[in-house]
């Protein structure tokens, strides 16, 4: 009796551990990504970025950023991840806290700094970034445009548009894991034949009236354009 009362004890235990039969949901104590297997992967190359969704997963390929003054296109196929919620930790602590990459729990992610929307449709990422009053419509070809359009001949800084400096770094931020993207993968674009210059984009309709809702936020943090995928272990956002 006792032995088989240890023998079920046992498979109980072991059934939690390995979260046999769990759901995102259900597994959200422990989720997948803080298993000791791929906490090893963090700061390793990664030829797609996986983003755990509210209602499923999406792998992103391609993102479009669209400015008041250009659009922007660039691959994931140089991107490098770090697991914020292991490393978010130090940042409070004196001296060690120095010794690691800056993370986006140094600075909160919130409406003060926010500067746009983000959509994704299919394995794109579009972050809108526009203060535009266009008409909405429904017509979704834009997306095509914007994913398909060749690379502008002109160069032009990969910034907010207007006088604003350029952002010095490009990152996407998903549960625990932030996404960094490398600026250098960006070109600008032009969709429809335009040229960047200013109020250039402002012409297109707005992206937000194509989706039912936006996935998340955009955020200057400290020169940093952070895209903010819900759910996120931003605390307080």
């Amino acid at each position: 009796m006792r032995t088989r009362i240890l023998l079920a004890t046992l498979l109980a235990v072991w059934a939690c551990a390995t979260g046999a039969g769990d759901s995102p949901a259900q597994n959200d104590r422990n989720p997948v990504e803080n298993s000791p297997a791929d906490r090893s992967l963090q700061g390793a190359r990664l030829d797609d970025i996986h983003l755990w969704m509210a209602d499923g997963y999406a792998t992103l390929t391609q993102l479009v950023l669209v400015t008041p003054d250009c659009a922007f296109r660039g691959g994931t196929s140089v991107n490098f991840r770090q697991n914020v919620n292991k490393l978010g930790f130090t940042q409070d602590l004196p001296l060690i806290g120095g010794f690691f990459a800056p993370t986006p729990r140094q600075g909160q992610l919130m409406q003060a700094n926010q500067l746009g929307l983000a959509y994704i449709d299919g394995s794109t990422l579009f972050v809108d970034l526009r203060q535009t009053f266009a008409a909405p419509g429904n017509d979704r070809s834009l997306l095509g445009t914007l994913t398909g359009s060749p690379v502008n001949a002109q160069s032009a800084p990969f910034s907010a548009g207007g006088n604003t400096p350029a952002f010095i770094a490009f990152s996407v931020v998903n549960r625990d894991y932030q996404f960094h993207v490398p600026v250098g993968n960006f070109s600008a674009i032009a969709p429809g034949g335009a040229g960047c210059g200013a109020g250039a984009m402002t012409r297109l309709p707005p992206l937000g009236s194509l989706f039912a809702q936006p996935v998340g936020t955009a955020h200057n943090l400290g020169g940093q354009l952070i895209v903010l995928i819900k759910p996120s272990i931003i605390a307080g956002y």
